[in-house]
């Protein structure tokens, strides 16, 4: 048994709740592998999205390819076009924002339990080291997550754990051709830098599976942390009226790490934002809370008093 076998073996071993699963295809090797081994080892029954973010005229044809796959294997196939691009910013970016809200509206309509992505290895050590040059903390560096929720829905990565290669290893034994993104080669765009400072830095021990790792111990640091700050908060915080109370010496001594948790946690939960605040002003609210100066962050207002501080 293969290692991209082995490893869909587990998920559907773990996965016991998905009863309708989606699954992302773009046509290129890591996603064709993803359908190809769901479809092989049975499990859920399976419904195929191709993202077609309108910037590429060869998206068209790619997507094509794949609905013709779909069409073979017997599994239904939609293309989710999005149109939103208008040359400024990060294309990246905004296309990786777009694609995983037209997916999860797809997830939405078509009832389904999961959206699995066809990230790797490779992925994920990439994620990595494009987060270590953004001088990321605990969180950014523990990685892409094996599951994350995002718009109301579940996206699942399968294939975490196993190397590009051995995928396109698993296609070529099976006889099965991919596309390949040209905006892989493309150096303007981040992640085809990292990968070609992973081949740089190899000799130096610097490779996928060491960055993968370093990506794992992190994301056990953040769970720990996560517990950490949860035990905190059941003894230093509360509810009242629909604001969130923190008493305010206690929090003012802790750790920065876990000050920046709990505030930034209490600052996502009152403003009920999809994503946290930043960082760096987040810690700039313990001086102007020793001070006992009112401030204002992502949409709610922290007042300090005497003895709590109060985020409303």
């Amino acid at each position: 048994m293969t290692a991209p076998d082995a490893a869909i073996r587990v998920f559907l071993a773990d996965q016991t709740g998905i009863d309708r699963l989606g699954v992302a295809v773009s046509g290129g090797g890591d996603s064709l592998a993803l359908l190809y081994l769901l479809r092989d080892h049975g499990g859920p029954a399976l419904s195929v999205a191709t993202v077609d973010h309108g910037v590429r005229p060869e998206a068209a044809a790619e997507a094509a390819g794949v609905a013709e796959h779909c069409a073979a294997l017997g599994v239904p196939h939609a293309v989710l076009r999005w149109d939103g691009w208008d040359g400024r910013g990060n294309l990246q970016e905004r296309a990786r924002d777009a694609r995983y809200r037209l997916l999860a509206d797809w997830a939405g309509a078509e009832e389904l339990d999961a959206v699995a992505l066809g990230h790797t290895l490779d992925d994920q050590a990439e994620t990595v080291l494009m987060r270590l040059a953004r001088a990321s903390g605990v969180d950014g560096l523990s990685g892409m997550a094996d599951q994350v929720t995002r718009h109301g829905a579940l996206f699942v990565r399968p294939l975490l754990k196993i190397r590009r290669a051995a995928l396109r290893a698993y296609l070529t034994a099976r006889g099965i051709d991919w596309v390949e993104d040209p905006t892989n080669e493309d150096l303007r765009f981040d992640r085809t830098k990292a990968r070609a400072a992973l081949e740089a830095l190899d000799p130096l021990g610097i490779d996928v599976p060491t960055l993968a790792r370093v990506g794992r111990h992190m994301a056990g640091a953040r769970r720990a942390l996560g517990m950490a700050a949860a035990d905190i908060a059941a003894r230093i915080a509360r509810v009242e009226a629909g604001d969130l109370l923190f008493e305010r010496a206690p929090l003012v001594d802790l750790p920065e790490e876990l000050f920046r948790r709990l505030i930034g946690t209490g600052l996502q939960w009152v403003a009920s934002a999809a994503h946290p605040a930043r960082a760096e002003p987040v810690l700039e609210l313990r001086a102007a809370i020793q001070s006992g100066t009112v401030r204002t962050l992502h949409g709610c207002q922290i007042v300090p008093s005497d003895g709590t501080v109060r985020i409303t």
